[in-house]
């Protein structure tokens, strides 16, 4: 035999025996061997709730979190879209958000403008250069349920600002609907009217182990999915302490629509962001279009 296959088989051993020391240990004998050895095998994380935490002290530790949370936005996010029908295509994006519903995600594709997306504190607005309706669709807040029909996006800006961890959960809302302790993940649910003027559903899945959410779900009166947002990749800024997911997947079933957001850099609680950012576009096709009225918005 070779020394270089003695040398193999001892490195290999040594490995299995290091792994499996480690895999024995507690969470933090796991990360001391790491510090002894300059190298880390897998260790599991470090939970931040306990096994029997329940629903009130779930929300309180999330909220800890979104009640610093005013803002995030990024300039370098990727987006790869699905449209009815359509091949994937994936397009860079600037992506803003602020309570209490300010939103903004504007998307090219070789510098040309395909998407832009948001709200304000009095209305939201849609455009997707590739659609039907090549013009700014604008509605109001308060307009929302006299055009829901007609909405070819059910986007719901209140629940997306929530969904993203920007604005805080009504700690009275939520009761638990399934725990999945081995797999530390707990389902709660709350009911509320929406501006549309129907009950709407929300559904949250959170790590119990990590202490952030997971998935946010919306649901209407017949329990049809009308939005989902899948999170992940959290991180942890580390300027502000602040846990933000990298990788966002949005859903509008109806729509047939999905978007895969991945945030190279954010900027935490960013002072100040423009307040053009939350203007409705001009120049985008025509428009902007309000909805209600079908005229162009002055």
């Amino acid at each position: 035999m070779s020394s270089c296959s003695v040398k193999s088989g001892v490195s290999r051993r040594w490995l299995w025996l290091l792994l499996s020391v480690a895999a024995m240990l507690p969470t933090t004998g796991c990360r001391a061997l790491c510090e002894q050895v300059r190298w880390c095998p897998y260790c599991p994380p470090e939970c931040q709730l306990s096994e029997d935490a329940t629903s009130a002290e779930i929300i309180a530790h999330i909220n800890a979190n979104a009640d610093r949370l005013y803002s995030w936005r990024s300039t370098s996010a990727s987006i790869r879209a699905r449209a009815e029908g359509g091949l994937p295509v994936t397009l860079s994006a600037n992506i803003a958000i602020a309570r209490p519903r300010q939103f903004r995600l504007r998307a090219s594709l070789l510098g040309s403008n395909e998407v832009d997306l948001g709200s304000n504190a009095e209305r939201f607005w849609f455009w997707i250069r590739r659609s039907e309706q090549p013009y700014v669709i604008t509605v109001g807040h308060n307009d929302l349920p006299k055009v829901r029909k007609q909405l070819s996006l059910p986007f719901e800006p209140d629940w997306l600002v929530e969904a993203l961890g920007v604005s805080p959960l009504a700690a009275g809302e939520w009761s638990v609907v399934s725990s999945r302790p081995s797999q530390h993940r707990l389902t709660l649910v709350a009911e509320r009217r929406s501006p549309r003027g129907g009950r709407v559903r929300r559904q949250l899945v959170v790590d119990t182990c990590l202490g952030v959410v997971i998935e946010q779900s919306l649901y209407d009166e017949s329990t049809s999915l009308i939005a989902r947002a899948t999170l992940d990749d959290h991180r942890t800024d580390s300027e502000t302490g602040i846990v933000v997911p990298r990788r966002i997947e949005l859903e509008w079933p109806e729509a047939e629509l999905s978007l895969v957001i991945r945030l190279k850099d954010i900027e935490v609680n960013p002072s100040p962001i423009p307040a053009s950012t939350w203007e409705v576009p001009r120049g985008l096709g025509s428009g902007p279009i309000d909805l209600v009225t079908r005229r162009v918005l002055r």
